[in-house]
């Protein structure tokens, strides 16, 4: 089995990469999608919502399997299931005929994306040295923002059938590359201790510490979820606020991705250089809010301003990598996976609450930069009061196992 920590980034970077893609690319090839499975295009927005939620309710289900998994039977192995689940689901996507298989096949698609990135996160915290964890979560999440550019570059010159088919076979040759990966020597070391709980989603719930930090890491991570809302409605944003010209969405997501890959680097570099990986979460969020204030200048607002915005909004979101590094850094080596997996999971389907909480918001007020402005406030709060209850984990062993239920 392969042990050296540059192969085995390697692979998982190839692997969220691919999640990533595919993650984008339905979005971007939605409508020959509708076309061919002959959608009316009057109803072309509720099917798609139906295709979107029912991957998003597969992204929680796997979140919690893929969790419990890793941890009673290892990273690796949890991160070659959830390949195999999703390749094969993509790939029998291209066979179907009828709405409600297809959002079926994307549910299982969901299940087993589900888990990719935690898993990964969690495995390499445990492989290698606290310094070098962040630079690895780095390129682990930029690796990412290349599949979703990548799907958002090629999804408009291939049929969408041979872009699910070929991410199919991507991920099964994948699979078989990563058989040869071995799990942390910490993982293994607690296996071999059977008294320990593993991979318990009692544990994590009901142990009060646990519960604890799972609902501060789940508030730290929403703003994330936040300004996605920013990037995918770009062009209603954009004309909501006064800006006259057109926004272009594909731009929009370009320039973001573009802020994402800097940010990949960026936050665990300060992470690093505070020796804190809240300071470098802190300022994330502070940026995050800067973005969001610039749409009080109202009427000084231009075109290019707001795509400097999303750029901002890109460059901050990138801190999603040391965030889930800080966050398997907070658990024990019995429930790191299912701890991480829920926290990423969970919070990416706040983007369902978002998509309707912030329009709400935006209704309530003359000047609809307030409501986003208010909308940004109330969550960073929260965020920010929830990231001051965590503790500091740089330098942290992670050769530790939670207790018991309190």
């Amino acid at each position: 089995m392969k042990t050296n920590p540059n192969f085995i980034i390697f692979i998982l970077a190839l692997g969220y990469m691919i999640d990533f893609f595919d993650l984008t690319i339905f979005a971007v090839v939605r409508i020959p999608v509708l076309v061919s499975l002959g959608v009316p295009e009057h109803e072309y927005l509720k099917v798609s919502s139906l295709m979107f939620n029912a991957q998003a309710l597969g992204v929680v289900v796997g979140g919690v399997l893929s969790g419990i998994w890793g941890d009673k039977f290892g990273r690796m192995s949890a991160v070659r299931l959830g390949i195999f689940v999703y390749s094969v689901a993509i790939i029998l996507n291209t066979f179907v005929t009828s709405v409600p298989l297809f959002a079926f096949m994307r549910f299982i698609a969901g299940v087993g994306l589900a888990g990719e990135f935690a898993a990964s996160i969690t495995l390499l915290s445990e492989i290698l040295d606290t310094k070098e964890r962040g630079r690895a979560s780095g390129i682990i999440y930029s690796s990412g923002v290349i599949g979703g550019m990548l799907a958002a570059f090629i999804g408009t010159f291939f049929a969408w059938k041979t872009l699910f088919i070929v991410g199919g076979i991507a991920g099964l040759i994948l699979l078989v590359v990563r058989i040869s990966v071995a799990d942390s020597i910490i993982f293994q070391n607690l296996k071999n201790k059977q008294h320990i709980l593993r991979g318990s989603l009692k544990l994590l719930l009901l142990n009060r510490n646990s519960l604890t930090k799972l609902i501060a890491f789940l508030l730290s991570i929403v703003p994330f979820w936040f300004m996605a809302f920013f990037v995918n409605f770009a062009p209603e944003v954009a004309k909501s606020v006064g800006i006259k010209e057109t926004i272009n969405q594909g731009l929009s997501l370009a320039i973001y991705f573009i802020g994402s890959f800097i940010g990949a680097y960026f936050f665990p570099y300060i992470a690093k250089l505070t020796a804190s990986r809240k300071k470098s979460i802190f300022s994330a969020l502070f940026i995050m809010l800067l973005a969001i204030t610039l749409f009080s200048l109202g009427n000084l607002l231009t075109i290019q301003l707001y795509y400097t915005i999303l750029l901002l909004i890109g460059l901050a979101s990138g801190y999603s990598g040391i965030f889930m590094v800080f966050a398997a850094e907070s658990f024990g080596t019995n429930q790191r996976n299912i701890a991480s997996s829920v926290i990423s999971n969970l919070a990416r389907c706040s983007l369902i609450v978002m998509n309707a909480f912030v329009p709400w918001m935006a209704s309530q007020f003359h000047q609809i930069w307030v409501g986003l402005v208010l909308s940004a406030t109330i969550i960073f709060t929260l965020g920010v009061i929830a990231l001051f209850s965590l503790k500091e984990t740089s330098y942290k062993s992670l050769d530790f196992h939670e207790g018991e239920v309190s």
